[in-house]
């Protein structure tokens, strides 16, 4: 495994280049190669700036993603995604949701843009010595969530009722895709999996119920896909998880405290668990102390990337310092989430993103 002492979850805000350019392909002013060769530049860009910033391990910030997690489960066959519009705040927001369409598969004979995107970042890790290049997929559970809590779709196409089997063809075609990956040059993968704090906000839950679901049923669904998914996985790669509260356009989306979550998630033999914790929703770090003299890393999330203000490098100490006395000494340091989970990013601009950045890096003296 990878010693890990500070690191990123992934996304960054577009820049300006991405925007027009994503603008200009919706409307057909420009090809999707044209497209791409705008993202490479950029993601190159990105790369040296990481790098500048004192950042051990990069991404590519996914700025070839709309979403943080559909773009990459639409690589996976059986599976698509439907285009709505939901209200939120007194604005109308323009959404997709995903939902079972067949047997799902992964087949690594066919191209995949997540491939060449991952391809492209490593090629561009690789300038750097004793840089590595992290790919950041979705998680097994958000199929299970989109298509059964989201959308309500209880009668599948192929699979009927059966949810076993869908279980095990997704992690089956986690487990294809994870090697596909590795193939390909990964030995960092992080797995998104906001499913877990769904299930720990009362409102979501009551719509679990009114569906004819249970918390503890949707919880075992999550904890055996996700267990399934790591079956067979390469022995020098090193796999995390990362969970927050949503974040969609920088506004969380459920609340509520780890407790009920945290001893099923740390059965999941994930190598490190990047967990929000960057204001007082998230609770206390107690329940965390089940990773105490684990081989696992507790990545704390403690730097926020929806708040503009740049939070005080003592008070970070003093909270990191606080969660290692619970968690043990397997412990690094991290931003709550992405700073930027949709395209749109979030309520702050790039000169504190990479302030936060730095922020981040400057710890690394107590680390």
């Amino acid at each position: 495994m990878l010693n890990i002492k500070y690191d990123i979850v992934g996304s960054f805000l577009r820049t300006k280049a991405i925007r027009d350019a994503r603008a200009k392909y919706n409307i057909g002013e420009i090809t999707l190669s044209e497209l791409r060769k705008i993202e490479d530049t950029e993601i190159s860009d990105l790369v040296r700036k990481e790098v500048e910033h004192g950042l051990k391990f990069v991404t590519d910030g996914e700025f070839r993603r709309r979403w943080w997690h559909l773009d990459w489960l639409k690589e996976f066959d059986g599976f698509t995604t439907k285009h709505l519009d939901k209200e939120r705040n007194g604005v109308i927001n323009h959404i997709e949701f995903g939902y079972i369409t067949g047997k799902v598969s992964y087949n690594p004979d066919k191209p995949h843009a997540e491939i060449e995107a991952f391809e492209f970042l490593r090629n561009e890790a690789d300038k750097y010595p004793g840089v590595i290049a992290k790919k950041c997929i979705s998680g097994p559970n958000m199929i299970l969530v989109d298509n059964y809590l989201q959308m309500g779709i209880k009668e599948l196409p192929y699979y009927g009722n059966d949810i076993d089997a869908l279980i095990d063809d997704i992690a089956s075609a986690y487990q294809t895709a994870i090697k596909d990956l590795y193939n390909h040059g990964c030995r960092y993968l992080q797995i998104d999996d906001t499913s877990w704090t769904y299930m720990i906000d009362e409102n979501f839950i009551k719509k679990v119920e009114s569906l004819g679901y249970t918390k503890d049923q949707a919880l075992n669904w999550f904890e055996k896909v996700s267990t399934k998914s790591l079956e067979n996985r390469p022995e020098d790669m090193t796999i995390a998880t990362h969970f927050c509260k949503g974040n969609f356009k920088g506004q969380p989306l459920f609340s509520g405290f780890y407790d009920s979550v945290a001893p099923i998630i740390s059965k999941i033999p994930y190598d490190g668990y990047f967990v929000e914790y960057d204001d007082e929703r998230s609770g206390s770090f107690e329940p965390w102390r089940i990773l105490n003299g684990s081989n696992a890393t507790f990545v704390v999330g403690l730097i926020s990337t929806k708040n503009p203000i740049i939070e005080s490098h003592e008070e970070i100490k003093r909270r990191y310092f606080e969660a290692k006395s619970i968690v043990g000494d397997n412990i690094a340091l991290s931003p709550q989430c992405g700073f930027a989970s949709v395209e749109e990013g979030n309520g702050i601009d790039e000169e504190t993103q990479w302030k936060k950045i730095d922020l981040l890096v400057s710890c690394k003296d107590f680390l």
